[in-house]
């Protein structure tokens, strides 16, 4: 079911394209640098939630695709011609985005491709939604996959972090994850909040998170030991990018980074994409985005993923949110005392 409640998409669209300039605004001032990093995609979702309910959208999918295709490689050739550098991205890797973009926009116009490749993923066909969300894991990947590969050659290196990064990465996160399950388009607060199964918990069941937290702490110990012992070389380039707290005691840092990594991509990956990709590939995706590990790393953030993903399913992703926050805060302690 999509939605329960009647709301009026101009209105919606009007304050996500106003939330979106903000956005901007705010990173181009250099008062929140990087949060304009999301706002080609949630742009995408808002407008492909719009035309999924209008009739001629319905009617005629192809030419959909083929007109965001279009818009997407002359977009291209004006970063690559123009060399432009917007969004944190520079010419080359934009240009790039913008055609691989195209490139996935010209496959889905084909209603065949379209049922070959989205039921798998756990994603309508039909849906202009599912369509930008298939093209958004596609892109999302292979960026992930670069950049690893880039970061190989890195040196060690410490993070700055301030206490604004936080407040963009979990206002990225959420923007996302609303915008991808139609709030304010097609779901009002209460619907949205159903969807993503934020629900409240009670004292047992934060007593019941921190066991489990301190149960993931104990089983990645033991995978990080094993590491250790059988691949040291690659351990010892587990933690080379580590965080520089700038302006902040490092305990408040860690507080901040913990909060806004727990509930940001909770609410993204187990709340708004597991119900429809499910378990593994939402953790798999989790997973690959943490470029900033050894590949033995990543299979544990996979790990971690796949069991918040469990517990999502038995719990609530309030439940998951709390879990992961306090799994990264007694990481951050144990690097901080140790």
């Amino acid at each position: 079911m999509e939605t329960t409640t009647e709301i009026p998409a101009r209105r919606g669209l009007a304050a996500w394209l106003a939330l979106c300039i903000v956005f901007v605004v705010l990173d181009v001032a250099g008062v929140a640098e990087g949060l304009a990093f999301p706002v080609p995609l949630i742009v995408a979702l808002v407008l492909a939630r719009v035309l999924e309910h209008a009739a001629w959208a319905r009617r005629r999918p192809r030419l959909v695709a083929l007109a965001v295709a279009l818009a997407c490689a002359v977009l291209a050739v004006a970063v690559w011609v123009l060399d432009l550098d917007l969004l944190g991205f520079g010419p080359p890797d934009l240009a790039a985005t913008l055609a691989v973009a195209a490139a996935l926009g010209l496959l889905l116009s084909s209603a065949w491709v379209r049922a070959a490749v989205l039921p798998p993923l756990g994603l309508s066909p039909a849906s202009p939604v599912h369509a930008v969300t298939a093209a958004a894991l596609v892109i999302a990947a292979a960026s992930s996959v670069m950049l690893f590969v880039e970061l190989q050659d890195e040196a060690t290196a410490s993070v700055p972090f301030y206490a604004t990064d936080s407040v963009v990465a979990v206002s990225a996160d959420l923007a996302l994850a609303l915008a991808g399950i139609g709030f304010l388009l097609t779901r009002d607060f209460r619907d949205a909040l159903e969807r993503l199964d934020l629900r409240r918990l009670r004292w047992p069941q934060v007593g019941w998170a921190f066991a489990a937290a301190m149960l993931f702490h104990a089983l990645v110990g033991v995978l990080d030991w094993t590491e250790s012992i059988v691949l040291p070389g690659v351990h010892a380039l587990e933690d080379r990018f580590a965080y520089e707290f700038v302006g902040i005691p490092p305990l408040l840092g860690a507080v901040l980074v913990s909060v806004a990594a727990g509930v940001g991509e909770e609410v993204l990956f187990r709340g708004a994409l597991q119900p429809r990709l499910g378990i593994v590939l939402s953790a798999a995706l989790f997973a690959v985005l943490h470029v900033q590990y050894q590949v033995p790393g990543i299979l544990m953030i996979f790990a971690i993923g796949m069991a918040l993903g469990l517990l999502k399913r038995q719990t609530s992703t309030t439940f998951t949110v709390v879990v992961h926050v306090l799994y990264d805060v007694g990481a951050f302690l144990a690097d901080i005392v140790g």
